[in-house]
């Protein structure tokens, strides 16, 4: 079903915004054209069946599993930039959204349970089937053909189970049987499989290897494009700066254009809108996350540590609100336990010297979403040199 996004009743204001995503009489109706690839996962499910999905996937954010995801990305990320950069005059030439998927890449496999994907062979081949995957899961939005989108990310989403699905599933499930229980996405599959068929398996992977590449990547490329815009040195920032960042370009940059609800009942708002029986509403994350009423006259700008009301977050509605909160927030916001991962990464690119590359223009994606295709870069320094 693809709903007709002029017709909806649109939610502008943070405060109706955050009312109808915390409130139960409205129900979840985001991601309908893109159903094939993530439908019926913890992202679009409702009611008890969400919160007992949330809950089986609650061990891959847990303490642990968080600080685990830092030691991959340190492990990985020299590696990851070493064979993404080019020679260019007495500096080094790379692409930050290629470089932010190859990273996050090995993220995703160590939360999905892939297992092989540290091979660089294993690499390109999951990064050739990740773009089409991408483009398919966020179809709603895409100014291409949605019909030619979706085929192109079934053909690679086939492709990623016959490569790296099957064989990782399988592994996983015999070491269930064994009693050991890694935690990782295909371990919690195996061990409640009475939960799932194979269908719906596939779509949570699927949705995790998305989401963990995706906008993870689009973030980075915000807030490193936001830091050097306001002359801003990484390198002499504090983490509480850079987190400070981080939350200043998801509040501005949200990774969906809406969120869509369907009222249960008859609902009159806080301050007197009704919502009737069975409508649709789009809730408008950019237009939220902007609002001067609770983010100051210049909520439009790039400022971070900006004053806000109290049980505002930094981040505005991003990660949504209510029972959808969004399952990783702690992995970008960070944890007592760790930083969040993207300052993480930050600190590495900003000590070889990373800058926008003046000779070559970012590429906007063919979406309604603010990312990037492309965002060319040079550094000063290469891993290890």
């Amino acid at each position: 079903m693809t709903l007709p996004l002029h017709d909806l009743a649109r939610v502008t204001s943070y405060a109706e915004a955050d009312e109808i995503l915390c409130s139960r009489r409205f129900a979840q109706e985001s991601k309908h054209e893109s159903a094939p690839l993530i439908g019926d996962t913890v992202l679009v499910l409702d009611g008890p069946p969400h919160l007992q999905r949330r809950r089986l996937l609650a061990p891959l954010v847990a303490r642990g599993a968080l600080a685990d995801y830092h030691a991959v990305i340190s492990r990985t990320l020299d590696r990851c930039i070493d064979a993404m950069v080019e020679p260019a005059g007495d500096e080094w030439a790379a692409d930050l959204v290629a470089l932010g998927r190859s990273v996050f890449l090995q993220f995703a496999a160590a939360v999905i349970g892939f297992d092989d994907v540290t091979d660089p062979d294993a690499t390109a081949e999951l990064l050739r089937h990740l773009g089409p995957i991408l483009e398919a899961v966020t179809v709603e939005w895409s100014t291409r053909d949605h019909a030619t989108v979706l085929a192109e990310g079934e053909a690679a989403r086939d492709a990623v189970i016959a490569r790296f699905y099957t064989p990782a599933a399988r592994r996983r499930a015999e070491l269930v049987e064994r009693g050991e229980a890694p935690t990782d996405l295909l371990s919690l599959l195996a061990a409640h499989g009475e939960e799932w068929d194979e269908d719906a398996a596939v779509r949570e992977v699927v949705l995790f290897l998305a989401a963990s590449t995706l906008n993870n990547v689009a973030l980075l490329v915000h807030t490193a494009h936001e830091l050097h815009a306001m002359g801003s040195s990484i390198e002499d920032m504090t983490d509480e700066q850079l987190h400070e960042a981080v939350y200043e370009a998801l509040r501005l940059y949200p990774p969906t254009v809406a969120l869509l609800r369907r009222a249960l009942t008859d609902v009159t708002l806080r301050d007197g809108r009704v919502i009737r029986e069975g409508e649709y509403v789009a809730v408008d994350l950019a237009a939220a996350n902007r609002d001067p009423a609770v983010f100051g006259p210049d909520a439009d700008v790039f400022r971070p540590g900006r004053p806000l009301p109290n049980r505002v977050r930094p981040w505005g509605l991003t990660f949504g609100s209510g029972p959808h909160l969004c399952l990783g927030r702690a992995v970008v916001t960070g944890s007592p336990a760790a930083p969040g991962v993207h300052v993480q990464i930050l600190r590495t690119l900003a000590a070889l010297g990373l800058r926008p590359d003046p000779t070559r223009e970012p590429v906007l994606a063919a979406s309604a979403q603010r990312r990037h295709d492309s965002y060319p870069v040079l550094l000063r320094h290469r891993p290890g040199r």
